[in-house]
């Protein structure tokens, strides 16, 4: 294992973990980290399994809290996003795609409850965008939060149902990526450990977030993803 490896290891963890306790961020993170570590190709599907992993694990370690009745909802249209975006993704310029995506957290996160209530099958449409801009960008963790705050969740029932939401995003983005002939052979003892490093960080940051106020929880998450959406903007900006 070279150093550029145990770097990667090592932000996982501490990504994941970051995740486990916010609610978010912890993907954006990784995903900026990689471009120079491994091939840019590789970038979006090595970053959409560990990230599964990383989901999957923070929604397993507190099962009890996650809100299966919305998951179900937005299963049907993260199916079809997922579709559609293996259609699209090897032919659009992918570089204004971060914009989109922080414009979109923006509205989401601001415009008022009512608003956002109103969309017709929102839980349908939410997942056809969401799973359609993850196998594009790779990292929509934030726009889930944004969404899925707004149906009032507390706490663990947000950050819980974020990941299972996104895990299953980043399933469905591996399955197409495979379909479409991507192979992830050459990057599997990397996909391992990262895979290990955000398990464990899911677990230590569930194991923090208990100890985490409601209130405190509620203010930093929003203005997480703010800034979190302004720096997708900016990277598509090259600022």
């Amino acid at each position: 294992m070279d150093s550029t490896h145990a770097l990667l290891i090592l932000a996982a963890f501490v990504t994941s973990a970051a995740t486990a306790v916010l609610g978010a961020g912890g993907g954006v993170l990784l995903i900026t980290l990689m471009p120079g570590l491994i091939p840019a190709a590789a970038i979006v599907p090595v970053h959409g399994v560990v990230q599964f992993f990383s989901n999957a694990s923070r929604a397993l370690f507190d099962w009890r809290n996650v809100c299966w009745h919305m998951w179900r909802r937005y299963l049907p249209g993260a199916c079809i996003g997922a579709f559609l975006g293996s259609q699209v993704v090897l032919s659009i310029n992918s570089h204004y795609i971060p914009m989109m995506l922080g414009i979109v957290i923006l509205l989401m996160t601001w415009l008022p409850s009512l608003t956002v209530k109103k969309l017709p099958f929102r839980f349908l449409s939410f997942g056809v965008l969401h799973s359609f801009l993850a196998t594009l960008a790779g990292a929509t963790g934030p726009m889930a939060g944004a969404f899925l705050s707004r149906e009032g969740l507390q706490r663990d029932a947000l950050v819980t149902t974020v990941g299972v939401c996104m895990g299953t995003a980043h399933a469905l983005k591996t399955v197409a990526f495979g379909v479409l002939g991507f192979n992830l052979l050459p990057y599997w003892e990397l996909i391992l450990w990262m895979s290990v490093s955000v398990i464990l960080g899911s677990w230590v940051g569930t194991w923090i977030r208990k100890f985490l106020p409601e209130f405190s929880f509620k203010s930093l998450f929003r203005w997480l993803i703010t800034l979190l959406a302004l720096r997708l903007i900016g990277i598509s900006l090259n600022i």
